[in-house]
């Protein structure tokens, strides 16, 4: 499949070890309690994590000009984060106060999110041609 690109796998490769770091250090936040952690560990997961879907997906434009939106990178995130948060907790690596229902209702609501940018994502491809916005080869 031409649209699993390089810059995706190392994209994906990024956002599974920044993923396995944000868990460890919000796991450690929620055990101490420290709203500090917590919100540092999410403010510079989400940060890093945008700033590498920003590099890799420029850099996929660059390689393969296809006219997806980032969607596939957000479906990518979504994977990777939710596997990893529930694998982390149903394996026991998370606090002992944590449970699966936070990742699940995570998961939900970002399910919602995902499937407005998917459709947003076949709108904007029912809208070019051969991956052109129409507006940029008709003026």
């Amino acid at each position: 499949m031409k649209t699993i690109t390089l810059y995706l796998m190392r994209f994906a490769l990024t956002v599974t070890i920044l993923t396995i770091l944000f868990r460890y250090f919000l796991s450690y936040g929620i055990e101490n309690l420290s709203g500090i952690i917590i919100t540092l560990s999410a403010g510079i997961y989400g940060i890093l994590t945008f700033v590498a879907g920003w590099y890799f997906g420029r850099k996929d434009g660059e390689y393969l000009p296809i006219f997806d939106v980032g969607f596939r990178f957000h479906l990518t995130t979504f994977l990777i984060h939710n596997g990893i948060s529930l694998l982390w907790i149903g394996f026991g690596f998370g606090s002992k106060s944590e449970n699966l229902n936070a990742p699940i209702m995570g998961a939900i609501i970002w399910s919602v999110f995902l499937l407005i940018h998917f459709i947003f994502y076949l709108w904007a491809r029912r809208n070019s041609i051969h991956n052109l916005n129409k507006e940029d080869i008709f003026e």
